[in-house]
């Protein structure tokens, strides 16, 4: 969907697997090649094997190369700066910042963990008992939903991913992708995308009008939604990121959700 090639590798030594990791490269004619790891490699043997952990990571720095005109860009999900220092790597952008929820805890105790500003605009929300509907996979609900997401992206000049990936997702694996969207007199104001995958759900897209940002919508869909996820299956929700540089209310909107906050070494090259 976005020009870009995927490469898949698993390292391994002599004890066995040691991690599997995700590039995705790009080339330009005359230029050389991007390729970019985010939130890889995903390790496979204990945090406490420093060694064999490094040894894999070299192998994985030692696939690109500046002299055959390759630059790897790269956004470890674990580890330090010491860690990707002793590559050759160095640090270019701060660590994304995301939190947690754990969704295995009963309902009572997961609404106690909201902090009390989110527990009242809920109870707000829930109040007018407004109607949500539920679906997965592609159709009128997704389709409503993307195209006002990027009509408002176009707008404000964020990037976001391609809606075109977005849908080919949704086609592809209809099950894990949920739109749960809400309605005020007769019509939509509101709704969320959370994409599912193991044991682990993301909320990836929301939009809402005026009239959805009046009734709180997004506080319903997301505590509707964290419902649907846990009785599914899924252990963990992750907020889809927190900026408070750049989008301080949408994240004190997030860190209101009671998870628990964490963030990643950094963007290297």
């Amino acid at each position: 969907m976005s020009g870009v090639r995927a490469r898949r590798a698993v390292i391994a030594d002599s004890e066995g697997p040691v991690a599997a990791v995700q590039a995705l490269e790009r080339r330009a004619a005359g230029l050389g090649t991007l390729a970019r790891i985010v939130r890889g490699p995903v390790w496979l043997i204990p945090e406490a094997d420093h060694e064999r952990r490094l040894a894999a990571l070299r192998l994985v720095r030692a696939a690109w190369s500046l002299k055959r005109r390759e630059l790897l860009v790269w956004m470890p999900e674990f580890g330090d700066d010491a860690m990707m220092r002793a590559l050759g790597m160095r640090r270019m952008v701060t660590g994304y910042t995301s939190a947690w929820i754990d969704l295995t805890r009963p309902g009572e105790t997961l609404r106690a963990s909201l902090n009390g500003r989110w527990r009242n605009m809920l109870k707000a929300a829930e109040a007018g008992n407004p109607r949500v509907e539920t679906t997965t996979g592609p159709g009128a609900a997704l389709d409503w939903l993307l195209d006002r997401h990027e009509t408002f992206r176009r707008a404000r000049r964020f990037l976001a991913p391609d809606v075109r990936l977005i849908r080919a997702f949704a086609a592809a694996a209809t099950k894990d992708a949920m739109v749960l969207r809400t309605f005020h007199d007769g019509a939509p104001v509101a709704a969320i995308l959370m994409l599912r995958h193991a044991a682990t759900a993301t909320y990836y897209v929301g939009w809402s009008d005026d009239a959805g940002r009046r009734l709180r919508a997004h506080t319903l869909l997301l505590w509707r939604a964290m419902g649907i996820l846990a009785k599914g299956g899924s252990a963990w929700l992750d907020v889809g990121g927190i900026d408070g540089h750049h989008a301080s209310g949408v994240a004190r909107f997030k860190l209101g959700m009671g998870g628990d906050v964490f963030t990643l070494p950094g963007t290297y090259i």
